[in-house]
């Protein structure tokens, strides 16, 4: 059995910051889109479906599985599920065809999940720090960790990510993929020694109502990221760009914003910016309109996040 505790949210950061792989890769990815996301807080009131989906997948497997971790059965954890589904149905919150297309998804996963059935659950949607200097901290939030109740791997530790995805990652996508490497670093550093790491897809790419005439190989794929023969270079070159970069987002932060906003170079690559949420502003930037009001009246404080700036709930 195993048991670890893990470093609960820094309480006394002084200047420190908290800088998370999503900060990162959204500054490594764009630095105007960092500018919006996290130096002026904002994100889209109409994010787009793939992202909704994502949230809400996430939300729901949250509930299921951390009913079944309190003691419930899958059964009644599956039924807390749907109810968290019905109650957003009714709020608006989201689309009918998201809320359909997840309700969908989840039930069909739920008939041959073997996480619930066969693994102790540890942890559930947990954050994770790792301290590394007294300017900034990683951190991290973790979908899954689970302990093996029979097989192979009985008595080991799993952690699991789960990905709603257009398509499923292939191999040489997972390799060059950083997040993985990072997770287990973290979660390792707090006490808990990770076995062998999954990602846990599930395809996006069908509409609710052709969802039933696909099979689960077509909706859903557990892939491991392969710990066992992961050279240990790579867990260290994650951290490291995750290191580079922090540093560099750490130096934009001196900048007032209007100077930031001079530094912020727009990535302007067809590929990254067709799915971009802040695609619109951005335009309005090339034509000479200030940033706060190209972000305008479609655009709200950020709802997830690290650090008190970053975010409404911290």
């Amino acid at each position: 059995m195993t048991n670890a505790t893990p470093l609960n949210q820094p309480t006394d950061l002084n200047d420190a910051r908290i800088i998370s792989n999503s900060e990162v890769s959204d500054f490594l990815t764009c630095e105007r889109k960092h500018l919006f996301s996290f130096g002026y807080s904002k994100e889209s009131k109409h994010p787009s479906d793939s992202l909704t989906t994502g949230i809400l997948g996430h939300e729901v497997l949250a509930e299921i599985y951390r009913a079944i971790k309190g003691g419930a059965s899958v059964k009644e954890a599956e039924q807390d599920g749907m109810r968290l589904l019905t109650e957003i149905l009714i709020s608006g919150k989201y689309s009918a065809e998201t809320v359909s297309k997840v309700q969908i998804l989840i039930s069909r996963y739920m008939a041959q999940d073997t996480l619930a059935t066969g693994t102790r659950i540890l942890e559930v949607e947990r954050d994770f720090y790792l301290p590394i200097n007294d300017d900034y901290w990683y951190g991290m939030r973790l979908d899954l960790l689970v302990e093996p109740l029979v097989g192979r791997l009985k008595g080991s530790v799993l952690l699991i990510d789960h990905k709603f995805t257009y398509d499923f990652y292939q191999p040489d996508n997972l390799l060059l993929n950083p997040q993985m490497p990072k997770y287990v670093g973290t979660v390792r550093y707090n006490g808990y020694p990770v076995h062998e790491a999954y990602l846990n897809m599930f395809r996006t790419r069908f509409p609710s109502h052709l969802i039933s005439k696909k099979s689960n190989d077509d909706l859903f794929k557990r892939m491991p990221v392969g710990l066992q023969e992961m050279n240990q270079a790579r867990i260290r070159n994650a951290l490291k760009t995750q290191m580079t970069a922090s540093e560099r987002i750490l130096e934009r932060r001196k900048l007032p914003l209007d100077l930031w906003q001079e530094e912020a170079l727009p990535v302007q690559n067809n590929m990254i910016c067709r799915s971009c949420p802040f695609k619109n502003p951005c335009i309005m930037m090339e034509a000479d309109v200030p940033a706060e009001k190209a972000l305008g009246g479609e655009y709200q404080s950020r709802s997830y996040g690290y650090n008190s700036e970053d975010s409404d709930n911290g």
